[in-house]
């Protein structure tokens, strides 16, 4: 899938339409996968002319490496607080990247690489919240707040894996559930404190 093009030339855009569009592509990766992202689904699904679709993308790709970009945004990671606060805030970034973006059909489409070019697309528009979180604990570890030798990378993945094994298991994702994961993992990630 292409990157995100340039606005085309011409009357200005409907910003209605607009978000018709991306809200209608985001509601089909979430219940479907990718593959239900069709300009004839999105046309249908938000109410407005395949032309409409057309003027602003050239092709379904296209239309979802645009969407996919914007919804899924920059991750912010507050400066202030602890350690555990700021991978909890790291943490509820990337897994509402897993909810509210790719929701269940899009998660499955992932797994499966049901559309490669759709999970490089996610993983790639993913990365920042991963450099993040793995940025984020290998500063602990340096400033001695989180174990030695923590290997950032397998804690970001037993987090992630967390997320998708409760889907897997129960079928949603608890609002509780980070939490009693952090509280889990978190004594075998601080620092050991001598006295």
């Amino acid at each position: 899938m292409a990157d995100p093009a340039p606005p085309r030339p011409g009357r200005p855009r409907s910003t209605t339409a607009d978000g018709l569009i991306r809200s209608a592509a985001l509601a089909l990766v979430r219940e479907a996968g990718p593959r239900a992202v069709t300009i004839e689904a999105v046309a249908a699904r938000a109410g407005i002319a395949k032309t409409t679709i057309y003027r602003r993308f050239s092709n379904r790709d296209e239309l979802l490496a645009t969407v996919l970009h914007e919804a899924i945004g920059t991750p912010e990671i507050p400066a202030d607080g602890d350690a555990r606060t700021k991978t909890r805030a790291a943490l509820e970034q990337a897994w509402r990247q897993l909810e509210q973006v790719l929701g269940r059909g899009g998660v499955a489409a992932v797994v499966l690489d049901d559309d490669p070019t759709f999970t490089r697309l996610f993983r790639d528009a993913l990365a920042p919240y991963d450099a993040a979180l793995v940025g984020l604990i290998r500063a602990d570890v340096a400033a001695g707040l989180l174990r030695p030798g923590l290997d950032a990378e397998a804690v970001t993945s037993l987090f992630v894996g967390a997320y998708l094994g409760e889907l897997v298991r129960a079928g949603q994702v608890a609002p509780d559930w980070l939490e009693r994961c952090l509280d889990l993992l978190w004594p075998t990630m601080v620092a050991r404190q001598d006295g």
